[in-house]
């Protein structure tokens, strides 16, 4: 757009009987806002063309960035899968060392639970002597006392063919 060159002063409004200035100032004063506005308004058409000129770039910048983000996510997935599985995995050994040192057998290792190995070897020691205790056999009730001539022969013995022989020689 071409820049206004009109030099003409504006007309005074009507009925203003406070304005002092004189008709040049106020020419002057029009004169230079629409220099001012005229000056914005050719920065802001010139931006506005340099961001039109850039959206391209800027574009493929974030296509750039959403790609290496999405890489930088899969990889901290990856990162953190391998982290629970070596932790899954030291828990197992944990829970097997504690079975395999206080004798339980495989069948019992879901019975052992606990989030450090301190715990998983106290509930290990529990269980184990939990089952040593019901595992001893009971002692034999009390009875009657044995005989201890039943079993023995009078004769002294001998095979037992023989002491089969001696009922029929009686």
């Amino acid at each position: 757009m071409s820049e206004h060159t009109d030099t003409a002063p504006a007309a005074p409004p009507l009925g203003d009987a406070t304005d002092t200035e004189a008709p040049e100032a106020k020419a002057r004063t029009e004169k230079d806002w629409e220099a001012e506005a005229a000056k914005w308004k050719t920065l802001a058409r010139k931006h506005e063309q340099r961001t039109k000129e850039l959206a391209p770039a800027a574009q493929r910048l974030q296509e750039l960035e959403d790609a290496q983000k999405t890489e930088l996510e899969r990889l901290q997935g990856q990162y953190e899968e391998a982290l629970g599985a070596a932790s899954r995995a030291q828990h197992e050994l944990w829970r097997e060392r504690a079975a395999r040192k206080h004798g339980l057998d495989d069948e019992l290792l879901e019975f052992l639970t606990g989030e450090s190995e301190e715990e998983l070897e106290e509930r290990a020691k529990v269980l184990s002597a939990k089952l040593a205790a019901r595992t001893k056999e009971p002692e034999p009730a009390p009875g009657p006392a044995p005989d201890p001539t039943r079993g023995v022969t009078p004769d002294g013995g001998g095979t037992p063919a023989q002491q089969f022989a001696a009922l029929f020689e009686k």
